[in-house]
């Protein structure tokens, strides 16, 4: 039998229990009480997530505390706090919501105004007035840095808000386990006070308090914390969401296009300032209406910088000197369209509505660049001018607002999206699937379709067309589509207005309304196809005057209603829809239905693309674009010769290959017609920022026909890229990715007709398996 050595402690144990069982008789006395359980909780410093909840603030002779809680992701205390001397940012915020303050106009540079000017007309909204400001002189700007011309015309003193930042954990007192007291180093009043800046204390008012936390220098989604506490003094409580201001929701508005990924080493990220400030509720705390850059004389307010930022005409200098150019930033939605970003509805923050009451630095952000040269600086000197015939009519309203138009300005910069909105609204379509007879060469499609008019779509005065676009099944035959290098996209690609009087009225087009919609059968088809997709679209004429569908004869904007793919096939075959690989969903939540296609118009492609208006683009997902966009047929022209030098793969317009390489900016060169350079402001890597789950499968890829780009030997040098590859090629540009794809059944810069179909790239890389595209790409459905 194995023995197990015994230890003399144990040894001593084992016999005090015998004596323990066979020495006492009696009793062994009282049982002791349970001693308190010791804290449970995590060390600050080895915390791998941080919440923070600010549950308290008050101001009491002009100090301010703030009780705050620090948890991690499981609820447990942290502590330790008190005692992290290094870390790397706490900071804190204290400001009130008062009336605006405007920041002082005219700036360097310009002559001095009226200083008895009427000011202050009509409503405004309320505004952060930070209690901790200081006003910056002008800073030396680094050596080595381009500088736009002029960069300096308008230098000079600047009232900057800031936050408390130097106290740190000096500042901090523990209250219990992982609960937490900041007391602010100063009384409000004991901060600068700047002349002509409002700073007085009322307990009556709205405050905010902000704090940041960043434990190391290390940027860490988890650990980062940005939070904020809007609180009465006076009454001692939380604010309710009506006593606050909060006109945009962070993940709504900006998250939908920026990328909250603030770890990642290269991809695009919305923080600032070190890496520590993420939260629009504690960045207005600092970008006030009153706070400008000395060294440039740009505004920081953080409506009007934002809106410069997203128009590409933004510069300052920022901390050490540093030059922050923003001339090459691109938006992608209608830089006019203020719903792009300020989103109202249901679920939108309780102020929403408030960017409808203009500001002197909101107002200028984007009107200060058309100017005049003897423009005095400042808001009234622009627009009480002739220039604005809203002025010369003394229409105050118009900008102004009052209780005659409650929108002010916004009533006219809302215009078109209200015009737009309207008139789709008055009408709703679907198109079902159609049947094809070989006999005539006819299409039947049966189109449900509703309007307020109760009015034919082809007797309708305010329907420009009911558009059909038919092309041939996204999944061709790979064999027999080098028939495409002739250049005859109709042979594939067709559009055909339901809503055309004249071909109704010759027989081109025939209609019969049928329970609740009408019947269509296109005589005489002409594609060569007898089966395939359909793209629909319904273009409404909409009046700005009236913001209302109106008669087409009349001016108008136009309005665009899309609808779900159909397909069509022989009758008795069964329709095959196209299978959608990208998210609508997606797209528009970035670019807002205002993809700018009038770069068609100087091709014969114009006479599909929206042919009434460029204004409303078509559905970027559901086949439109890609109906001409394919890898086999974009370089040929009506003669049969290839067109332009687009030389290499990064280069293609076939559509997957130009979406991928367009957002990851690896092409190499640029269209006449247009920048093809853009800021993709989310990770180009995250295959969630344009798919959804289960697009990504790739089945039956393989089989779609190889793309075709020209090679460096000009016309004659037709090479072939096989379509998984294609797509992955956009990106993975290295000299090994080739040789990948060639072993494994593809082909990449090869002959014309090399391409057989074999491309095995799903079986390891399509979505779910060891490799796939969402494993081996940081994919954040």
């Amino acid at each position: 039998m194995k023995r197990y050595p015994i230890n003399t402690a144990m040894k001593a144990i084992i016999g005090a229990g015998a004596l323990a069982l066979v020495g006492c008789n009696g009793s062994d006395g009282q049982d002791g009480e349970d001693g308190e359980n010791g804290p449970v909780g995590v060390d600050i410093q080895q915390a791998t997530s941080i919440n923070a909840t600010i549950e308290h603030a008050t101001i009491t002779d002009g100090i301010v505390t703030v009780d705050f809680q620090l948890e991690n992701a499981n609820g447990v205390a942290i502590y330790g706090l008190e005692e992290f001397s290094d870390i790397n940012a706490l900071g804190f915020g204290i400001a009130k919501l008062d009336a605006l303050q405007k920041r002082e106009r005219p700036l360097p540079g310009h002559d001095a105004t009226d200083p008895e000017a009427e000011i202050f007309k009509g409503v405004k909204s309320s505004q952060w007035t930070s209690y901790i400001n200081t006003v910056k002189d002008p800073a030396p700007v680094a050596d080595g840095q381009e500088l736009p011309e002029d960069w300096d015309k308008h230098q000079g003193p600047q009232i900057q808000a800031n936050i408390e930042t130097n106290c740190k954990t000096d500042c901090i007192e523990v209250l219990d386990h992982g609960l937490y007291r900041y007391t602010f180093s100063k009384a409000l009043t004991e901060y600068e006070q700047i002349e002509g800046l409002n700073t007085e204390f009322d307990g009556h008012l709205t405050h905010r308090v902000t704090l940041e936390l960043k434990p190391t220098s290390t940027v860490s989604n988890a650990t980062l914390v940005n939070t904020h506490y809007d609180f009465v003094p006076a009454l001692d409580r939380a604010a309710t969401a009506d006593e606050t201001r909060s006109l945009v929701d962070l993940q709504e508005s900006c998250i939908r296009c920026h990328n909250d990924n603030y770890e990642h080493a290269w991809a695009p990220k919305l923080s600032l300032h070190g890496g520590k400030r993420i939260e629009i509720e504690n960045c207005v705390v600092c970008h006030t209406t009153y706070s400008g850059d000395p060294e440039t004389g740009a505004t920081i307010d953080f409506g009007s910088m934002l809106h410069q930022i997203h128009k590409g005409d933004y510069f300052m200098i920022g901390y050490g000197g540093t030059a922050h150019d923003y001339s090459d930033a691109t938006f992608p939605a209608d830089a006019k369209a203020c719903q792009s970003c300020h989103i109202e509805g249901e679920s939108a923050p309780t102020q929403a509505d408030s960017f409808y009451f203009h500001r002197q630095e909101a107002c200028l952000s984007c009107h200060e660049k058309f100017a005049a040269p003897e423009w005095d600086g400042t808001a009234r000197g622009l627009f009480h001018s002739e220039q604005f015939p809203q002025y010369a009519q003394g229409d105050c309203a118009a900008c102004h607002a009052d209780d005659s138009n409650p929108m002010g300005a916004a009533k006219f910069h809302l215009n078109k999206e209200l015009t737009i909105t309207a008139a789709k609204d008055a009408y709703s379509f679907s198109v079902q699937d159609g049947i094809y007879n070989a006999d005539n060469d006819s299409l039947s499609v049966f189109v449900e379709f509703e309007s307020d008019s109760g009015a034919a779509p082809h007797e309708d005065s305010a329907i420009s067309a009911l558009n059909v676009q038919v092309v041939e099944n996204h999944h061709n035959d790979f064999a027999d589509v080098w028939k495409m290098t002739r250049g005859d996209l109709t042979a594939t690609h067709k559009m055909i207005n339901l809503a055309d009087a004249e071909a109704i009225a010759t027989g081109d087009i025939m209609v019969e309304a049928v329970n609740g919609g009408f019947q269509y059968t296109i005589n005489n088809l002409g594609v060569g196809m007898s089966s395939g997709a359909m793209m629909s679209h319904l273009n409404v004429c909409a009046s700005r005057e009236t913001e209302a569908k109106v008669a087409c004869d009349q001016e108008h904007i136009l309005a665009t209603v899309t609808t779900d793919a159909a397909a069509f096939a022989s009758n008795g075959d069964v329709p095959q829809t196209r299978f959608n690989s990208a998210s609508e969903k997606a797209c528009q939540s970035c670019h807002d239905d205002s993809i700018d296609l009038s770069f068609h118009t100087r091709t014969s492609c114009g006479s599909c693309h929206a042919p009434d208006s460029k204004e409303q683009p078509l559905s970027l997902t559901d086949g439109s674009c890609v109906s001409c966009h394919k890898g086999q047929a974009l370089h040929a022209v009506a003669d049969g010769a290839f067109k332009g030098s687009r030389v290499g793969l990064t280069n293609s317009l076939d559509y997957k290959v130009m979406i991928h390489t367009l957002h990851a900016n690896k092409r190499t060169t640029v269209n006449s017609n247009r920048n093809e350079t853009i800021t993709f402001t989310k990770h180009y890597g995250d295959c969630a920022s344009c798919h959804e789950k289960g697009q990504l499968m790739m089945t039956d890829t393989a089989s779609l026909p190889a793309v075709l780009n020209q090679g460096e030997g000009g016309s004659s040098d037709i090479l072939e890229y096989s379509p998984i590859a294609a797509a992955c090629g956009s990106c993975h540009t290295s000299s090994s990715f080739g040789p990948h794809v060639e072993a494994n059944g593809g082909v990449f810069g090869a002959p014309l007709g090399s391409y057989t179909g074999a491309e095995s790239c799903a079986t390891c890389h399509a979505e779910g398996r060891s490799m796939g595209v969402d494993k081996v790409h940081p994919t954040n459905y």
